[in-house]
C-alpha cells in the first residue's frame, strides 16, 4: 500500500511539475510570439514584407502594421489591423475552419502593363516562400486532393483602399483610385471550390468634381469562375476616363457625370450584361461644330438632346463577349457598346458606328461620312421633339 501511495504521490507530483512547465511554455510563447511569429514570416515573403507586431489569444490572432513593398521601394500593401478567428475544434477535422477575418484599413496598388499582365503586387512563389522558409519545395508539396480545405465563414473589409494603374486599355495610362471600400465575403474555401461564394461591397471612387458611390452584390463560383451579381454606379465623373473613349477627333468633354446599373452574368468564361446608363450634366469645349463628335456622335446631335431632355441621355446596352479572348476588353467593350446606344438614341442613323470607340479614325469617319444625310434625318428629328 505505501508503494501504492507513493507511486500515486510521484505520479501527482509529476503531472503537476509538467502541467507548470506547459504554462510556462505556453506564457513563453505568447509573450514573444510577436518576434517568433514576425520572424518566420517576415523570412518567407523576403525583406520586402514587414509586420508590425502580432498578438496570439485563445482562438484568434491580431496582427498590426502589414506591409509590402516592389523592388523601387514603393508600398504596394498595407493593412492597419488583421484579425483572424479560428475554430481549434476543425483541426480534428480534415478540413480548417475560420469563423473570420477582419481588414481594417488595408490598401493596394494594382498595376497593369501594355500586355495586360500584373505587374504589382508581386508575390514571391510558393517555391521560393518554401525556400526561404528553410524548408525543401518539394516537402511544401501535396497533391491537391490531399490538401485539407481552409473554410473562411467571413471576411470583412473596413475602410479599404485600391489605388488601379491601367497601362493597357487607354492610349494615356490611367489610374482610378477606389475608397471607403466596406465588404463582407461569406463561405470562402480554399483550394476553391465550386461552391457559391457571396459578396457584398460599397465604395467610393473620388475623381474630378464628384465623388461616385459604387454598390455591388453577387455570388460567385471561384472554381469555374462563374458568377451572378448587380451593380450600381452614381455620380461618375467621366472626365477623369477620357482616355478610356477620347478619340483623335473627339471634342473635348469639360464636365460629365454617369449614372450606371448593370447585371451581370459570367457562365463557362463567357459574360453578358445587360444594364442602364444614364449621361447627365454635359459640357464641351467652346467653338465646337458639325465635324465634332462626342464618344462618336456629332457634338450638335448630343447638345440639341440635351436641351430637350432634362440634360440627361438615358441609354440601354448590353456588354457581351468571351473573357478568355484576348482580343475582348470590358472597359472597350462597354464604351463601344455606349457609344452605340447614345447615336441610336439621338436619332443618328449610322448603322455600323464601329465595334470600339477607340476604332473612330479613318474608317470611321468614312462611314460617317457616307451616312451624312442620315445624320441631316437625326438632327430634325431631334428638334421636332
Amino acid at each position: 500500500m505505501a508503494a501504492r501511495r507513493n507511486g500515486f504521490r510521484i505520479f501527482v507530483v509529476s503531472a503537476i511539475v509538467a502541467l507548470c512547465l506547459a504554462l510556462i511554455a505556453a506564457v513563453f510563447l505568447v509573450k514573444y510570439a510577436n518576434m517568433i511569429a514576425r520572424a518566420g514570416i517576415e523570412k518567407a515573403m523576403g525583406k520586402d514584407f514587414s509586420i508590425g507586431s502580432i498578438e496570439l489569444k485563445w482562438g484568434s490572432v491580431r496582427v498590426h502594421g502589414v506591409a509590402m513593398k516592389d523592388r523601387a521601394g514603393k508600398e504596394v500593401i498595407r493593412v492597419g489591423n488583421l484579425v483572424v478567428k479560428a475554430s481549434f475544434m476543425s483541426l480534428l477535422r480534415q478540413k480548417y475552419v475560420i469563423s473570420s477575418v477582419l481588414m481594417e484599413k488595408p490598401y493596394i496598388y494594382v498595376e497593369i502593363d501594355r500586355k495586360g499582365d500584373l505587374v504589382s503586387p508581386v508575390f514571391p512563389a510558393g517555391d521560393e516562400i518554401a525556400r526561404k522558409a528553410g524548408r525543401k519545395a518539394g516537402d511544401s508539396r501535396r497533391p491537391e486532393g490531399k490538401q485539407r480545405p481552409v473554410i473562411l465563414k467571413k471576411i470583412v473589409i473596413v475602410n479599404g483602399s485600391v489605388d488601379y494603374l491601367d497601362r493597357k486599355s487607354p492610349k494615356v495610362p490611367v489610374l482610378t483610385r477606389v475608397r471607403s471600400i466596406n465588404a463582407e465575403v461569406r463561405n470562402l474555401t480554399v483550394p476553391f471550390t465550386d461552391d457559391l461564394t457571396h459578396y457584398v461591397l460599397r465604395a467610393a471612387i473620388p475623381e474630378g468634381r464628384s465623388t461616385a458611390s459604387v454598390k455591388s452584390e453577387g455570388g460567385i463560383r471561384f472554381q469555374s469562375k462563374d458568377m451572378e451579381c448587380t451593380a450600381a454606379v452614381r455620380e461618375l465623373d467621366i472626365t477623369h476616363f477620357k482616355p478610356y473613349y477620347h478619340g483623335s477627333q473627339s471634342i473635348n468633354m469639360t464636365r460629365g457625370l454617369l449614372d450606371l446599373d448593370v447585371r451581370a452574368k459570367i457562365v463557362s468564361r463567357r459574360i453578358h450584361a445587360p444594364g442602364k446608363a444614364v449621361l447627365k450634366g454635359l459640357e464641351f469645349g467652346s467653338g465646337h461644330g458639325l465635324g465634332d463628335r462626342f464618344m462618336g456622335v456629332p457634338v450638335t446631335l448630343v447638345v440639341a438632346f440635351l436641351k430637350k431632355s432634362g440634360d440627361q441621355i438615358p441609354v440601354d446596352f448590353v456588354i457581351s463577349g468571351d473573357l478568355d479572348n484576348p482580343k475582348f476588353n470590358i472597359a472597350e467593350n462597354f464604351a463601344s457598346r455606349l457609344s452605340f446606344s447614345i447615336a441610336e438614341k439621338l436619332g443618328f442613323s449610322v448603322k455600323d458606328i464601329g465595334e470600339s470607340v477607340f476604332g473612330l479614325g479613318t474608317e470611321g469617319t468614312k462611314k460617317i461620312g457616307e451616312s451624312i444625310e442620315g445624320i441631316g434625318e437625326g438632327i430634325k428629328k431631334i428638334f421636332k421633339r
